[in-house]
């Protein structure tokens, strides 16, 4: 393994720990970690694979809380690889615009995708949380508003934190980051 790839590993294994920590509700890491290893991970199975157990190793450490419907957990891993997919696009670009808009389009992702999970977990539950039809999905999202702002806040900081701690290791310190 390079020493780059072990900086980053360690990176992400310090972001999750976050989680540990006590925080604001939905104030958390995960985006932030995905999005960094899809742009600084070069190898593509390890850029998915560390962010997702980086991500199951805190779970397990956190008692595996809010497992009990295996669809929205699958959801919520499924969209945190595609945030690291988003984060892929951004390789050859890693302006504090890119790493911004990247930060708030991981943090959209994530609300549209999770949040229809949870409109559909309607179809299998009864009762359901909201009606089966455009206006329960509508009310199902509004609902879901003030769960976002935090959650975008937190890919902000914790973007800006990795990004910018990662990106002074490689002024610093540029045999830590050499592959």
């Amino acid at each position: 393994m390079n020493k780059k790839l072990l900086v980053i590993t360690a990176f992400i294994l310090v972001a999750a720990a976050a989680r540990l920590l006590p925080h604001a509700p939905n104030f958390t890491p995960l985006g932030a970690i995905a999005l960094f290893a899809g742009a600084y991970i070069s190898n593509r199975v390890l850029a998915f694979i560390i962010p997702l157990l980086a991500m199951i190793l805190s779970d397990a450490l956190m008692g595996f809380a809010g497992w009990d419907f295996p669809e929205q957990i699958i959801t919520v891993y499924a969209s945190f690889a595609l945030i690291t997919a988003l984060g892929m696009n951004m390789r050859n670009d890693k302006s504090v615009l890119r790493i911004g808009a990247s930060s708030v389009a991981a943090s959209v992702l994530f609300f549209i995708i999770t949040n229809f999970m949870v409109w559909m977990s309607g179809f299998y539950y009864a009762p359901a949380l909201y009606t089966t039809n455009f206006s329960g999905l509508v009310t199902c999202y509004v609902a879901a508003i003030p769960f976002f702002t935090p959650s975008a806040a937190a890919d902000l900081f914790y973007s800006s934190a990795l990004f910018g701690a990662f990106y002074l290791v490689q002024i610093n310190v540029p045999k830590l980051v050499q592959e």
